[in-house]
């Protein structure tokens, strides 16, 4: 009889171990960090006029906001801490850098003036104004390659035009046919290298890099490579063409799944 008892109270024991809730697993659970509106204004770091139409982007938040006429600009439910900030606009130096920010104080951005040499007065195209407009709704870096530095580039190849532009980590690799290519590949988040998505006027380029070295540097217009998703889209002078005269219009970029 006492040996049924004690097995009792040992299966007892077992199940109250099962059911008893994990208290460690709750207390190691990190709260949200708690959010605000913040506002800021971007300037003219000559003048302090306001910036107009600039946008600011937050790429490890995925959000972006344009200054207003008053070069003020605002982002609803933004988290407290730490983050990286780049501010682009035509016409000015890039402003990139780490920021941090909290519940009570705004920001006060200055721009570089950076002048565009003009040669004349010239309009800007129906395609420019298309792929600025992508470029720039795009919550991440874009590095473009325009008509003008491939024209002054000395060599003819496309594939080592960009390689050398790409201000990037491109190397060498197989592609699907075991066939090495350069500058096939570069490295992406979490340090793993991976093959450069090729689109060519919108399509999806199949012999990736080594298929567009093949191309005269005369047929192509301009690139665009988002490092974030490692595609490169090349727009041929055919495509540019086509946008000036029709109604088509261009879809926005994908962004990197997390």
């Amino acid at each position: 009889m006492r040996v049924h008892r004690a097995s009792a109270r040992v299966l007892l024991a077992l199940l109250l171990s099962v059911a008893a809730p994990d208290r460690g697993t709750a207390q190691d659970t990190v709260p949200p960090l708690p959010t605000f509106t913040l506002t800021g204004q971007i300037v003219d770091a000559l003048n302090e006029a306001p910036v107009v139409s600039a946008v600011i982007k937050v790429p490890e938040l995925r959000r972006y906001a344009f200054s207003n006429t008053n070069g003020r600009f605002r982002f609803a439910d933004f988290p407290e801490g730490t983050w990286n900030v780049v501010v682009e606009m035509l016409g000015y130096h890039s402003l990139d850098g780490s920021i941090t920010v909290s519940e009570g104080n705004g920001l006060l951005l200055r721009l570089n003036p950076n002048p565009i040499a003009l040669e004349g007065l010239r309009v800007r195209t129906r395609a420019e104004g298309l792929l600025d407009r992508r470029r720039r709704r795009y919550p991440f870096r874009v590095t473009t390659i325009s008509a003008q530095m491939l024209a002054d580039a000395v060599i003819g190849d496309p594939a080592a035009i960009f390689r050398r532009n790409a201000n990037a980590p491109v190397v060498g690799c197989a592609d699907r046919l075991g066939q090495w290519v350069s500058g096939g590949c570069y490295w992406g988040r979490r340090a793993r290298k991976s093959r450069i998505k090729v689109f060519l006027d919108e399509g999806l380029l199949p012999g990736g890099m080594w298929e567009l070295s093949i191309f005269p540097k005369q047929d192509i217009h301009s690139m665009d490579w988002l490092k974030d998703t490692g595609e490169l889209h090349v727009y041929t002078t055919w495509f540019i063409d086509r946008l000036n005269r029709s109604r088509t219009r261009l879809a926005p970029f994908k962004w990197p799944i997390p």
